[in-house]
């Protein structure tokens, strides 16, 4: 059997929209990375294995069957469209945990979606305790956080 990657991200990515989960959260459930959602959902991924890819779309289908009205998600992460799963296995995180996560994955596009919801002093404050042990992340997490100062304020 044939079968066309294309067509089939595109169905995962119709499932996981009709359902309302992020990629992530679909990655999460079919034990993959975003990224591999992300390629299957826009066409760039042209090999996969068969039993990941049944078990992609094996879960992408079992949402919108198990998920008529989409139930939301406790995660944090999930919720803030995070690109990595940073309470996967702690979904009662506290928010200055999270932010801490998010500093030491030193992720540009987190970093900001962190920075929206919880506001750039929390932010400030997990990334001086972390450059206090590792100091060589200090010009290039504190660079991240002066663009994404000016964004927000060229916003305001």
């Amino acid at each position: 059997m044939l079968l066309n990657l294309k067509t089939a991200g595109l169905q995962i990515k119709q499932s996981r929209l009709k359902a309302g989960v992020s990629q992530a959260e679909l990655a999460s459930l079919a034990d993959v990375s975003r990224a591999t959602i992300n390629g299957l959902e826009n066409g760039s991924i042209n090999e996969i294995g068969v039993n990941r890819l049944n078990r992609i779309l094996s879960v992408s289908l079992n949402l919108v069957s198990s998920h008529e009205v989409a139930t939301p998600s406790p995660r944090k992460s999930a919720s803030l469209d995070l690109s990595f799963p940073y309470d996967w296995s702690n979904s009662a995180m506290s928010d200055a945990l999270l932010i801490d996560k998010v500093v030491e994955r030193g992720l540009f596009e987190d970093m900001a979606k962190v920075a929206v919801h919880f506001g750039t002093n929390p932010l400030r404050r997990s990334i001086d305790k972390f450059t206090i042990k590792h100091q060589a992340t200090a010009p290039t997490l504190n660079r991240m956080l002066g663009n994404i100062e000016k964004a927000l304020h060229a916003q305001a």
